[in-house]
């Protein structure tokens, strides 16, 4: 399968004859990269790049430099291929699961030339298309397993040592039923590979604005972080902006980055004066887009009371409209925005005025919104220019790349996602309170429309595909996975919870930093923490309090605390172990669909299990929960019609609504061992048919 941008490649003949003569040879299992992978070299402007690499389960990895004319076959690009091979076969060598004994691995790696017809040169260190499908038969040594080969795919990509593995001491399972502990650290070994569209949107950087959507534990942030990371790598001199909302999602965006550059840059570090990550806004001791704007272009920048009085129900919103109407200096090569959901269009029309060629990313979840923020579609965003043209139009390009959904979830467990999504919706509330705008919507989501058209009346049947949610242990997490209890007493509600602490950590071989407690009643959370934070302390456990660290604070956890935390600065965050205190705040008003995206965004914290308490009003929770279990975690409901609830919109256009669901098929086709050419023969078929 080919993973490269088709619009750059179009102009690279020599590289697409070859990627084409690849493709018509129909190997499964197999992947060919454009321009990629790529090292940065001892000074900055030096990249060693692979110009195309095919690996392959069955005959390991060919990467080549496609020479079209003999006047480019010169000493200096015979140098950089001998680097390239020194940078691959040095990173492969180092994974266990890839080597036979110390020094030979499982797989051959093959540098080659590829050259045109017309060039008159012999060795083997050449290839024309002609003997191209001998040099990969000759290049078979032994057929990798499935992990070994999603090893391999991952070293290449860079994402083998991406996430850090905590360390916990746990016991050997014999007989007993695994720990939570235990759990985790199986979750935590699995290898770190991209599926399709991740790999897609991580490893291309597009000369054009680009939308990323997905499910919260879907990979947004790590793409967006790596596109960081190989772009600076790229354009060392070039300025990058990578902003967010969440200030406590700081530290986890620069570690990602920062070790990411590492897998392609192992001589140095990311230079921080060229990469930005800047909270949306900014403030006292906390740099913001916001306040850096108005600083480098000399505006007097307006006061959170100012903003407030001018639009109290969004005053950052206010801020922006008023920074767009100002010259702006264009600043940056690349602008990614995470956690778009929360920013209002006028955000996002600063962000495109001050980045080069309007190459901005962003990535959004339109089910983690808290704030009831309408995101647009990507035209009604970024507005029109003074023609009246827009200036994001997915329609007008024929780039595959610029708008990928993501499937899967590889946070929250199957069973935590259903629960979450039956009562952020309010599936099983009477009436439902949110519907999608298609069926197609509810697959961009990852979830099998199993009957139903999604028109008004119509009798829904929904299910997830355990696939979607692909955890290695997903089988563990049954339906007491996530619980309720309820209450009459806020202090008996705080003992329960600590109690349950106490036995996470000392029964149940949980770090403390595994564990958080995010409450979501504004009215008493200083009440409940601060009962905690009491409670723990007594069992000689540490607490980190959000209520009580400073505004400018930039991490969400502490190593060997519990973290007590609000649903904002939750917010992009995960723990193993999460409580939901003062769940009765958000059925408070059944209805109220604010407070259920906010039931919502609490549980999708979660990698593992979830307990949530609360008083008598949470019983409403409770009554859709077993409604779910009853209804075998599927969901069954009468599609309401849009005058009578929110209509959750897909924001997307026909033409790109079909390519993603292309797509999509053609990775289903590919598993069972169709080769690109097979499926585009079959799609001719289907078409001549018709």
């Amino acid at each position: 399968m080919f993973l490269g941008d088709l619009h750059k490649i179009k102009n690279d003949f020599s590289a697409k004859y070859l990627i084409d003569t690849i493709e018509s040879m129909e190997i499964s299992n197999s992947f060919t990269y454009y321009n990629f992978p790529f090292y940065k070299g001892e000074v900055d402007d030096d990249i060693i790049k692979a110009h195309v690499l095919f690996v392959s389960r069955e005959f390991g990895v060919i990467f080549f430099r496609c020479i079209d004319a003999e006047s480019k076959l010169t000493d200096e690009e015979i140098t950089k291929l001998d680097e390239l091979d020194g940078h691959i076969v040095g990173r492969i060598g180092k994974v266990n699961d890839l080597r036979i004994g110390r020094r030979e691995l499982k797989i051959n790696v093959t540098p080659k030339f590829f050259i045109a017809d017309h060039i008159d040169v012999e060795g083997e260190d050449y290839v024309k298309a002609g003997n191209l499908e001998d040099i990969i038969e000759n290049n078979k040594k032994q057929l990798l397993t499935d992990d070994e080969f999603q090893i391999l795919t991952s070293v290449i990509e860079g994402s083998y040592h991406l996430i850090s593995k905590k360390d916990r001491s746990v016991s050997k399972v014999i007989d007993t039923p695994p720990t939570k502990g235990y759990i985790l650290n199986q979750i935590q070994s699995q290898i770190t590979s991209f599926d399709v569209e991740q790999k897609k949107a991580a490893l291309n950087n597009i000369d054009s604005p680009q939308r990323i959507r997905g499910l919260a534990g879907s990979g947004k942030t790590i793409i967006l972080a790596m596109k960081a990371a190989l772009y600076h790598i790229q354009h060392p001199e070039e300025e990058i902006l990578y902003t967010y909302y969440t200030k406590a999602l700081y530290g986890h965006i620069r570690y990602l980055i920062e070790k990411y550059y590492f897998e392609f840059a192992e001589n140095g570090s990311p230079n921080w004066d060229k990469i930005h990550i800047l909270h949306g806004w900014g403030g006292k001791g906390v740099k913001g887009v916001y306040s850096t704007l108005t600083e480098e272009n000399f505006i007097r920048p307006i006061t959170f009371i100012e903003a407030k009085r001018n639009n109290p129900k969004s005053p950052f919103e206010h801020l922006f409209n008023e920074l767009e109407k100002h010259d702006l200096s264009e600043k940056f090569g690349l602008s990614l925005i995470d956690e778009g959901q929360d920013f209002p269009s006028s955000f996002y029309r600063v962000i495109r005025k001050i980045t080069t060629n309007s190459r901005v990313v962003w990535a959004y979840d339109d089910f983690q919104n808290i704030f009831d923020v309408k995101i647009q579609d990507e035209k009604q965003t970024f507005g029109k220019d003074a023609n009246g043209d827009y200036f994001v139009d997915f329609s007008r390009d024929e780039n595959n790349l610029q708008d990928i959904v993501l499937h899967k979830c590889y946070r929250t467990p199957r069973i935590l996602l259903l629960n979450a999504f039956a009562l952020g919706l309010g599936i099983y509330n009477e009436p439902v309170l949110q519907r999608l705008e298609n069926n197609n919507h509810w697959q961009d989501l990852g979830f099998e429309v199993e009957s139903g058209d999604s028109q008004t009346g119509s009798r829904m049947l929904i299910s997830r595909p355990e696939k979607n949610s692909p955890l290695i242990t997903n089988e563990l997490f049954k339906e007491d996975s996530i619980t309720l209890q309820i209450f009459d007493d806020l202090y008996k509600e705080c003992a329960y919870v600590a109690d349950l602490i106490v036995k996470d950590i000392y029964e149940q071989e949980l770090n403390p930093d595994d564990i958080s407690v995010i409450g979501i009643d504004g009215k008493h959370i200083h009440i409940y923490f601060g009962e905690l934070e009491k409670l723990l302390i007594e069992k000689g456990i540490k607490c980190f309090n959000h209520l009580n660290t400073a505004y400018n604070n930039k991490f969400y956890s502490q190593t060997g605390f519990v973290t007590l935390s609000t649903l904002n600065k939750a917010k992009g965050n995960e723990s193993g172990m999460v409580y939901i205190v003062g769940t009765e705040y958000a059925f408070q008003h059944k209805d109220y669909i604010i407070d259920r995206n906010k039931i919502f965004t609490a549980i999708t914290r979660s990698k593992g299990w979830v307990v949530m308490t609360g008083f008598e009003k949470a019983e409403q929770c409770r009554v859709e929960m077993n409604r779910l279990k009853i209804n075998q975690n599927k969901f069954d409901f009468i599609q309401p019609s849009e005058s009578s609830t929110r209509t959750i919109l897909r924001g997307m256009d026909k033409q790109q609504g079909i390519l993603n669901e292309i797509n999509a098929r053609v990775q289903e086709l590919s598993k069972i061992g169709l080769s690109d050419s097979q499926i585009l023969e079959l799609i001719k078929d289907l078409n001549s048919k018709k």
